[in-house]
């Protein structure tokens, strides 16, 4: 599977979300707006650079918990550590439970309000 790209998502259809990430285009644009808007918010004095885009962390995460791909597949499709991927899948669960996006985390156990 290629890395899903910015390009490439602006071709998908409703179908296409469902069938890659689980989600309608809807509700990942929900998700994303809602990771941006944490990010900011953590980050309001500094923002850090990081290699992964915020898009990227969703449709990695989406996919981790769609396709139920290992974290050392995924790494290497994005060509960081699996510790990276690991900290960005816990991020976005955290992120998107908190913000009740989701129900159920694989990798968090609880909210953090």
């Amino acid at each position: 599977m290629r890395k899903v790209t910015a390009q490439r998502l602006a071709e998908f259809t409703e179908r296409d979300y469902v069938l890659t990430f689980g989600v309608g285009k809807r509700e990942f644009d929900r998700m994303l707006a809602a990771l941006e808007d944490a990010y900011r918010r953590e980050h309001k004095r500094k923002p850090r650079f990081t290699k992964i885009t915020m898009l990227d962390k969703l449709v990695l995460t989406l996919i981790y918990r769609h396709e139920y791909r290992s974290m050392d597949s995924i790494a290497a499709e994005y060509e960081v550590s699996r510790d990276t991927i690991e900290v960005n899948v816990h991020w976005v669960e955290q992120t998107l439970l908190n913000a009740d996006l989701i129900q159920k985390s694989v990798t968090c156990v609880y909210k953090t309000n």
